[in-house]
């Protein structure tokens, strides 16, 4: 009965069921919302005429069926079709764009079919859509030859995205001319042919996903020309050829899968120093050889490095050693000699390390022993020799593999070893004399190591009793200002833990049940001067960073609210103790103890290590120049956290200079 109503936005909800007919007649009706539910049925064939004012007509990830209606075409104001997420098949309305208006086409994650040549008209018409920006048709049935239509399109289109189907034929050469393209997806289907070099025209483009195709030829030179790409993911087609060193100029660059391929030659020293790659690298199952370069220790804020199954040989680079965010490594499957670098010690963030099937000598390594978060170590298949450790996680058969290793001795009975041989009397009275003498000329400096290790070992015990905290699953890869909304209870002031120069900071809790997530979500006052500046400023450096005592982000929301104001929120880590200010300074007695003088020592070592690894160990260097107390964090422990990145700037050359210094 609402005559007059524009805008109804149901998403987001648990409705099911049907919509009641009643809705589909509300002519007055402009925006029409039902995302995110689990709502069922078809749509009226001739919506198109009891809609004639639509503007927008969003039903993604729900259950609806049956086929989209041609009168859909009819609306001639309607600028987005989202239906990502359902069971709608059959044909896609050849006349779908002849309004000209549509700005987002989205009708992935169906299953619509395209089996003959006249299936594939609505690209035609769509052409007619001169401010069209985003076509989604991935993960369809759509089959045949994908039309050269494709590249008539508007050229202010910035998403093209038709994975997950079985489209045959090449990728069209005039792709190129999409210069505002940022998503580019051909993945997972029957592709065949080269990659065109004029995609290296496209500048702008931050994910291009062509794996699982059947191109083949060498990866093209050009692509090493787009800048701006943060995700390239080329696995399982038939590359060959070496990897283009003009790759080393994707300084943005956060993911590379090149696996599954038939490259060759050395890996490149270019590829090796992209110190962005954060999340992985991937050059498995190709036939690379030749040693692994040192350049590699400049993979600082890598997590996963899979260099597995190729040809690769020499010993392995100590360097490796300075990757200390790197949790699952491979590099079984290749002709590596040597040992295995005490440098490892480092890394102690490793949950998988496979070394097997190489030519490896020597001992295995004490310091293993002690890498609590390991889950898979295999070290099998190689040629190393002398005893095994018996603590820590060679205690558990479940973890550990050393099989065709024949010169190992001792360790658990599980692993079936001999037992190692004991030395003669006089070698023990050697090592025995040896050992008196070497106490008494350095025994001052052991004395000051001992102390040094304590306090380290102090502050790593409060780190370890942490790692539940740092592993706070990153569950969110998108998120919604309404899903703000409900986590903070409409941004309430019960949820209110503080305010800032730009913005304040809310409780969040996300998920329910056993996936129950506390975060805080720091929301910017869009309106002040700067704010803006602030969210990309702390966007840009906290996107780079890994480190257990910065205070992790987990995604951010840059959307419009209910009603329709620009809205900017970062999603970080909780740190349940609050600020450093409020323990140094409390509001009222009793409210906080006032930390003792080790409490105070540790929270400056926690702090120095952060900044340390901001000035050493990030390229470029990131200064932090707002470090105070209420920009630390302290959580359960009383391990702190710095946090506040809305005043980070990357370091100048003046920092260089030897008055800075």
């Amino acid at each position: 009965k609402l005559t007059n109503l524009r805008f109804l936005f149901l998403g987001t909800n648990n409705l099911q069921g049907l919509i009641p007919p009643v809705l589909f007649n509300m002519s007055s009706l402009e925006r029409f919302d039902f995302e995110s539910n689990q709502l069922s049925g078809s749509l009226p064939q001739d919506i198109g005429s009891t809609l004639p004012n639509l503007k927008e007509f969003s039903l993604f990830y729900n259950k609806f069926k049956g086929q989209i209606p041609s009168s859909l075409s009819n609306i001639s104001s309607l600028e987005r079709i989202v239906l990502h997420g359902n069971r709608f098949h059959g044909r896609i309305p050849s006349n779908i764009g002849q309004n000209g208006c549509l700005t987002v086409f989205v009708l992935g994650k169906n299953e619509l079919q395209a089996t003959e040549s006249r299936d594939w008209d609505f690209l035609t018409s769509l052409a007619n859509c001169s401010s069209l920006s985003t076509v989604d048709l991935q993960l369809n049935n759509l089959s045949g030859i994908l039309p050269n239509s494709i590249s008539n399109l508007s050229q202010k289109l910035e998403t093209l995205q038709v994975g997950g189907n079985q489209i045959a034929g090449h990728i069209p050469t005039g792709i190129g001319r999409y210069y505002k393209l940022t998503v580019l997806e051909f993945a997972d289907n029957l592709f065949t042919g080269t990659i065109p070099s004029d995609i290296g025209k496209l500048s702008n483009l931050r994910n291009l996903f062509l794996f699982q195709n059947r191109y083949h030829g060498e990866i093209p030179l050009s692509l090493g020309n787009m800048s701006q790409l943060n995700k390239l993911i080329l696995s399982n087609n038939n590359l060959e050829g070496s990897i283009p060193a003009t790759f080393g100029n994707l300084t943005e660059l956060i993911s590379l899968d090149l696996s599954s391929n038939l490259l060759s030659g050395q890996i490149p020293e270019e590829v090796m120093s992209i110190s962005s790659l954060a999340v992985f690298l991937n050059l498995s199952n190709n036939l690379l050889d030749g040693p692994i370069t040192p350049h590699v220790g400049q993979l600082v804020n890598l997590a996963i490095m899979d260099l597995s199954s190729n040809k690769l040989s020499s010993a392995i680079p100590n360097t490796l050693g300075s990757c200390i965010e790197l949790q699952f490594l491979y590099l079984q499957g290749n002709l590596l000699h040597g040992q295995i670098p005490k440098e490892f010690m480092a890394l102690r963030g490793l949950e998988e390390l496979d070394l097997s099937n190489n030519n490896l000598s020597g001992p295995v390594p004490e310091f293993l022993e002690s890498f609590q978060l390991l889950k898979n170590l295999n070290l099998s298949f190689n040629q190393l020799s002398g005893p095994v450790p018996d603590t820590g996680i060679f205690s558990n058969a479940s973890i550990v593999s050393l099989t065709s290793n024949g010169m190992l001795c001792g360790g658990p009975v599980f692993f079936h070893f001999p037992a190692c041989p004991y030395l003669a009397p006089d070698k023990l009275a050697r090592h025995k004399l040896i050992h008196i003498l070497v106490f008494t000329v350095v025994g001052a400096f052991i004395l000051l190591g001992v102390c040094i290790a304590t306090c380290c070992y102090i502050n790593k015990s409060r780190g370890d009793a942490r790692q539940g905290q740092e592993n706070i699953p990153e569950m969110f890869q998108r998120i919604s200002y309404t899903e703000l909304h409900s986590a903070t209870d409409s941004f309430s002031v019960e949820n209110l833990v503080g305010r800032g120069s730009f913005g304040s900071v809310y409780k969040g809790t996300f998920g329910s049940g056993a996936n129950l997530i506390t975060a805080a979500v720091k929301v910017l006052d869009v309106q002040r001067q700067g704010a803006t500046r602030s969210f990309m400023s702390e966007c840009n450096a906290l996107k780079r960073i890994r480190h257990r005592k910065l205070v992790k982000v987990i995604t951010v929301c840059d959307s419009l609210d209910h009603s329709g104001s620009q809205f900017k929120a970062l999603v970080l880590e909780f740190i349940p103790n609050g600020s450093l200010d409020k323990w140094l300074h409390p509001s009222t007695e009793g409210e906080f103890q006032t930390p003792s003088l080790m409490q105070r020592l540790n929270i400056a070592l926690d702090v120095a290590e952060a900044l340390e690894y901001l000035h050493h160990h990030i390229d470029p260097p990131i200064v932090h120049c707002d470090v105070k107390p209420s920009n630390i964090l302290l959580d359960d422990n009383m391990v702190a956290h710095l946090g506040d990145f809305g005043l980070l700037h990357q370091v100048c050359c003046f920092l260089l200079t030897p008055h800075f210094q």
